[in-house]
């Protein structure tokens, strides 16, 4: 049986979830009177620090809704999760694709299903979420329903725990590609365990993009493949909560990686586990601990760097539609301590923060349509 099948009929039938349940912090699951954010593992970390209030860069910057605070909701954690006063509880968007499915079913009324396994199944989540993190973007449409507003620049390379085998740290695109297509099973002499972070995940969905390869292409070891399920930016555990295995490579944002190297975002590093970087002489960070930094080289590759994004209603933040909410528009502007902010000169600024993160500006500032997710 499919296994990408398996995972959403997990969702849809309840299973239980505790293999892949993280600890979240407390203060990132709010029941929110105000604006809720869900979706992207990549963003969670910067974005809960702007919602909840951050000083990271020597100044006190909160992203807020006019005088309101917005709720921010990570990817892993219960498997189910509440986001409004009363409001019902629904299966926790894990990853990119998922939080905007969300986003576009709390819009159009349609009921949704999270592919969180053990979450409740076919949930009616009108007005619940108001905000899509993503990591990925989308097929632009005109007069799509949904603006993505670019968020920030991150780059995706891979990290391994290859320990000191050299050959580990510089493996090339085709190389990846023969890995996760389970056609090339060493590198450097030692057989390698290809990673892929889990369904619904915008890094998988990109990852898979830049190897040149396909979900029809990669095959999991569910589906007589060699390719293990993890859950994205965790080199400490996979998704079935089994160690992470020695001589793994799985997809890696550079920005989660400067984060959680410097302290600013959650460590989910395993032992041993480094950065590599697919393009020779170029590596995607640099620096070590609290002193690394994204390397703009790398991000600004026209392979590997990315733009992320917020995602929202077009109508709710367009002046003059009949649906407009300032307070949305306000908090999703790039005003000094908003959540579009790219500029990173000032401690108050929104965009200092992300730069912590390890973000640099979006390679455009200028949004873009698309239709709802299916």
């Amino acid at each position: 049986m499919n296994k990408k099948k398996v995972i959403a009929a997990a969702a849809a039938f309840g299973v239980a979830a505790s293999l892949l349940a993280v600890a979240s912090p407390a203060n990132a699951e709010p029941v929110s009177g105000s604006y809720v954010v869900v979706g992207s593992d990549t963003l969670q970390d910067v974005i809960n620090a702007l919602a909840n209030g951050t000083g990271i860069t020597g100044g006190n910057v909160r992203s807020l809704a006019g005088d309101q605070p917005i709720g921010s909701f990570d990817a892993t954690g219960s498997s189910s999760i509440q986001t409004k006063p009363n409001g019902v509880r629904f299966g926790r968007p894990n990853g990119s694709s998922d939080g905007v499915k969300a986003l576009s079913r709390s819009i159009d009324g349609a009921n949704y299903t999270s592919l969180t396994p053990g979450g409740p199944a076919n949930v009616n989540i009108t007005g619940q979420v108001d905000i899509a993190r993503s990591s990925s973007g989308a097929t632009q449409v005109v007069d799509g329903a949904l603006r993505y507003i670019p968020f920030g620049r991150d780059a995706l390379s891979y990290a391994h725990s290859g320990g000191a085998n050299a050959a580990f740290d510089n493996i090339d695109q085709a190389t990846l590609k023969g890995l996760f297509e389970c056609t090339i099973t060493q590198v450097g002499g030692v057989t390698v365990t290809p990673v892929i972070p889990q369904a619904g995940s915008g890094t998988r969905k990109d990852f898979l993009s830049k190897i040149g390869s396909s979900e029809s292409g990669m095959q999991e070891v569910s589906e007589g493949g060699c390719v293990k399920v993890g859950q994205e930016h965790d080199t400490n555990s996979l998704a079935d909560g089994s160690a992470f295995p020695a001589n793994a490579v799985t997809a890696m944002s550079a920005a989660q990686w400067v984060a959680q190297n410097t302290g600013a975002g959650i460590d989910r590093r395993g032992t041993g586990v480094k950065i590599g970087s697919p393009i020779a002489g170029t590596p995607a960070v640099t620096g070590t601990g609290a002193s690394m930094v994204p390397n703009p080289a790398f991000y600004s590759n026209s392979t590997w760097g990315r733009d992320v994004y917020l995602v929202v209603e077009n109508a709710r933040i367009t002046v003059g539609d009949p649906k407009y909410d300032a307070g949305l528009a306000n908090v999703v502007s790039n005003a000094a301590a908003k959540l579009s902010n790219t500029q990173s000169t000032l401690p108050s600024q929104a965009g200092s923060v992300k730069k912590k993160f390890g973000f640099l500006a979006p390679s455009t500032t200028t949004p873009f349509r698309a239709n709802l997710s299916a």
